[in-house]
């Protein structure tokens, strides 16, 4: 293999272990199948499609052919695109990953996360009481306190 392809498919395996998302195959580059991977947004509502770019260069161009390409192969899902810089080419040792996607997605997931940071003290404090009168309510909180804390 080479050493492009190596970064490459380090890359998307990293970018779709920690974003929980499925790896296309082929790296993408199959027309039913674009994009390095991908959420289902029937799945959430913070459904993303990323595009890796990996370097070990000091720099990466983000241009705008490479954002409508990816706008594109997104389909129903959000664009992304990742870039990871590598310290060495032993790819052993990362200099940074990066998330590119558009100012608007970030802000709704940053709302959402406010609002998540708001709730969660009521969560708890609904369970701490144990209400009576709300059993199926209480459950519930325990259920969204235990999947946040299995993150």
């Amino acid at each position: 293999m080479s050493l492009n392809k190596d970064m490459g498919d380090a890359h998307e395996a990293h970018i779709a272990e920690v974003l929980g998302m499925r790896q296309s195959r082929g790296s993408g580059n199959q027309w039913r199948d674009p994009i390095d991977a991908r959420h289902n947004h029937l799945d959430t509502q913070y459904a993303f499609a990323v595009d890796g770019k990996s370097t070990l260069a000091k720099s990466v161009s983000v241009t705008r052919d490479m954002w409508a390409k990816a706008v594109q192969q997104a389909g129903a899902e959000r664009p992304m695109l990742a870039l990871r810089f590598y310290d060495d080419a032993s790819l052993s040792r990362v200099h940074a990953d990066l998330a590119v996607c558009e100012l608007d997605d970030f802000a709704e997931l940053r709302e959402a996360a406010q609002m998540w940071e708001q709730t969660k003290p009521l969560l708890e404090a609904l369970i701490a009481s144990r209400a009576r009168c709300m059993p199926v309510l209480v459950a519930k909180a325990e259920r969204l306190l235990e999947e946040e804390q299995g993150r």
